[in-house]
């Protein structure tokens, strides 16, 4: 039985490394994340969330024989509820974690940084965008945070700004295989992005946090819980209260 975790969509993945591509248009390195400069063709990175919900999931590694490189674990237990990210299987000290907070900003860490505010921490990038930098002061741009686009990462020192470095596609339903298969969320990073990886996952889970949360109270729950996997708790009161595992439509695992 092939677990949500080892269905990768292969028609993506051989878009992305074959070694017999055509040259591609600029709106086809963006829509494939397939970079035209020689150096970076081939070695797209694809990782793959065993859970479609970004506060509750393993990271794998589909190039690496999807071995595990991040975990992402909520914690119930304390004043606020948090979002602990760790390396690896997820021991010892949380590389970076979300705390919380139903009226007032969320507060976050990253590499043992004071928490801050996410608000101090992203500047607004223009409509459903969020600009940061990395350690070394370079910027960088998340753009497409919002309901039914496609969030992708894109950088003023890649060889084409323009050309993302690292994009997220949610879970959906293969319709064109029987029976129809669930293709998992995954990543895909350029070098470029790996150079940064663990910036990249902890930004993404903080914008993807606030994405859902703000669709569930907007009243779109269908679009935050999708129906082949499940999404994210809408706000900390009812985290307490709701199993992170299911969502509408969606069956426990143990069944």
């Amino acid at each position: 039985m092939t677990t949500p975790a080892q269905t990768v969509n292969e028609g993506q993945v051989q878009t992305l490394v074959s070694d017999q591509q055509p040259a591609l248009t600029e709106e086809e390195q963006v829509a494939t994340l397939v970079p035209s400069h020689p150096s970076q063709r081939n070695s797209v990175t694809i990782w793959t969330l065993s859970n479609d919900n970004p506060h509750n999931t393993k990271i794998l590694d589909t190039t690496d024989h999807n071995k595990i490189v991040y975990n992402i674990k909520p914690d119930f237990e304390g004043k606020h509820t948090m979002t602990n990210m760790y390396k690896g299987e997820g021991e010892g000290t949380p590389l970076g974690y979300i705390e919380w907070h139903e009226f007032f900003s969320d507060q976050i860490s990253f590499k043992g940084a004071k928490k801050v505010k996410k608000g101090s921490y992203f500047s607004n990038g223009g409509s459903f965008a969020h600009t940061f930098k990395d350690e070394q002061g370079r910027m960088y741009k998340w753009k497409g945070i919002g309901p039914g686009l496609v969030p992708s990462l894109h950088c003023d020192d890649n060889f084409n700004p323009k050309v993302p470095i690292a994009q997220f596609t949610r879970s959906r339903m293969d319709r064109s295989v029987n029976p129809p298969a669930v293709v998992p969320a995954q990543i895909f990073l350029t070098p470029r992005a790996m150079e940064v990886k663990d910036l990249v996952l902890f930004t993404f889970m903080v914008l993807e946090k606030g994405r859902r949360s703000k669709e569930t109270s907007e009243g779109n729950r269908m679009s935050a819980w999708r129906a082949e996997a499940p999404g994210l708790i809408p706000n900390e009161e009812t985290a307490r209260a709701v199993n992170t595992g299911v969502g509408p439509g969606v069956k426990k695992r143990d069944e």
